[in-house]
């Protein structure tokens, strides 16, 4: 049996380049390789055109059109099509289009189109299609869909960026989603609790809600969509008296005064035990001069502690429905919130 595989092996390797090169180009429907230069395309592959690539661990070529896998990697000169996949890495120093699976690094010189999968990175020039990355995404133009645990960084973004921690790009066209963190100079829709857009909006807060929290919060998004991060002091709780504030809203314009902001927000009362407010709150906002807002308005809150000495928090706006096990109460209820926020 391995005298015949090793007989295939040899025809393949000294057939199929000769009947390319007789064709008057550096073509073959088929390459297999070990490493390179040990494949049928010999120490000629980089200068080959292959419909199909069979690399063991490791081969290089000029084109791929349609199928390459690579146990370790790939490395494609010029273009590549139909289905790149490779153990670490993939390289195309020019463009690609397809689908692109690499298990650590995807790299294209000047574009790919189709999906890019990639245990931590892919990095190109111009996206459009989808990209998935463990860590992050790297690329200049992109239109269309990106995911990374870590980050997307771009230059003009059109369409979605989702990342576990921050986004930056320079324009965006679209939304981006990260845990922590967006950075561009034009976004209207930046989805993070934090958000430094250079042509966006930032302000400080000072507010009060029914439960007794006053927190200080900062504010940054862009035209519709903005964060909220905050630290403050409840002067009713006796267990957890410092509150930390995280959350997401949504402006609705309604001229170059007044605005409604829409904001679910989430306290936490700092201590040992559980206390916790999470809710939704509509704040008419009046703008008194360029830089200096008023707001007020409802919110519908749910709580829960498991700290007894915060039980008088539950007291607190109107009620709509209240219970307690033991130790734990919850509790739904109507309040409202006031503040004056300085815009940067």
């Amino acid at each position: 049996m391995k005298k015949i595989f090793i007989a295939v092996i040899i025809c393949i390797t000294g057939i199929m380049p000769v009947s390319a090169q007789s064709e008057g180009e550096k073509y073959t429907p088929f390459q297999f390789s070990f490493i390179y230069p040990l494949g049928t395309n010999g120490i000629h592959a980089p200068e080959y055109t292959n419909s199909v690539s069979i690399n063991l661990l490791g081969g290089i070529s000029r084109n791929e059109k349609a199928f390459t896998l690579g146990g370790l990697a790939n490395i494609i000169r010029h273009n590549a099509g139909g289905f790149q996949i490779a153990g670490l890495f993939n390289h195309i120093g020019n463009e690609g289009k397809g689908f692109l699976l690499s298990g650590l690094v995807s790299y294209t010189g000047n574009g790919y189109k189709g999906f890019q999968i990639a245990g931590l990175s892919n990095i190109t020039k111009d996206v459009e299609g989808v990209q998935f990355a463990g860590l992050f995404n790297a690329a200049k133009d992109v239109k269309g869909v990106r995911f990374a645990g870590l980050s997307n960084i771009a230059k003009d973004v059109e369409g979605v960026q989702i990342a576990g921690l921050f986004n930056v790009a320079k324009d965006v066209k679209g939304v981006q989603f990260a845990g922590l963190l967006n950075v561009a100079e034009r976004n209207d829709y930046p989805i993070a609790l934090v958000n430094i857009i250079k042509h966006g909006e930032k302000g400080i807060s000072l507010s009060y809600s029914e439960t007794g929290s006053a927190i200080v919060s900062f504010r940054s998004g862009g035209r519709v969509t903005y964060g909220i991060v905050g630290y403050g002091y409840n002067h009713k709780a006796e267990g957890s008296a410092f509150v930390a504030e995280g959350g997401l809203g949504a402006h609705i314009r309604c001229g170059s005064r007044f605005n409604i902001k829409n904001e679910v927000k989430i306290e936490n009362f700092i201590s040992k035990n559980t206390t916790f407010k999470a809710g939704y709150h509509l704040l008419p906002a009046y703008r008194i001069t360029p830089h200096l807002e008023v707001f007020a308005g409802p919110g519908i809150n749910y709580m829960q502690t498991d700290d007894l000495r915060n039980a008088g928090l539950f007291s607190s706006g109107i009620s709509l429905w209240k219970k307690q096990e033991h130790a734990k109460i919850k509790q739904v209820h109507i309040g409202c919130s006031a503040g004056i926020q300085f815009i940067l």
